[in-house]
């Protein structure tokens, strides 16, 4: 009996690259194999500030794909916002947009999220106090103080107006 010898995979070579799982979680039904085919090929190509360039052919070719399908792929991801396009001189351009479940309307909010690798999970914000819950708490423990206040405010409107009651009291001198 031979013994198989086990590769494992060596990230440091450099031969990998990033996706955020979101892509799958959220949109692996909608953007379906093609779409999630050319997102790989474009993230493949994306330099550091997540953009690059390749023309359809190229991305076409890669997947093993046609340049139509190709196209078709590309206008859902961009109609998503999974990707946004430009052009740049003869070529377009795609931009990688952050993919974070925060934004996203029918979000789970699990997972770490991807503003930044290593940071801890900001998703959610639910034990801290916000500017509404602030507010009505300082209404809550000041009510007196606060009746007091539109009780004299009320009084200092009805002193100083120059209503009807002014009028008459002029006339009257």
């Amino acid at each position: 009996m031979t013994e198989e010898k086990i590769q494992v995979r060596d990230l440091r070579k450099g031969d990998w690259f990033w996706i955020s799982k979101i892509l799958l979680d959220e949109y692996g039904k909608q953007i379906k194999p093609i779409g999630i085919a050319i997102y790989n090929c474009l993230a493949e190509y994306a330099n550091q500030e997540g953009y690059c360039f390749p023309c359809h052919q190229t991305i076409a070719d890669k997947i093993g794909s046609s340049v139509s399908s190709v196209q078709r792929g590309v206008r859902r991801l961009i109609k998503l916002g999974i990707i946004r396009k430009g052009r740049r001189r003869y070529s377009n351009v795609y931009y990688l947009l952050k993919l974070d479940r925060s934004d996203r309307p029918t979000s789970n909010k699990t997972g770490q999220t991807d503003w930044h690798i290593g940071q801890p999970d900001q998703s959610d914000r639910s034990n801290r106090p916000t500017n509404k819950n602030k507010e009505q708490d300082f209404i809550n423990n000041n009510s007196e103080q606060i009746k007091k206040l539109k009780e004299i405010k009320n009084q200092l409107v009805e002193k100083w107006s120059f209503g009807k009651d002014r009028k008459v009291a002029r006339e009257d001198t």
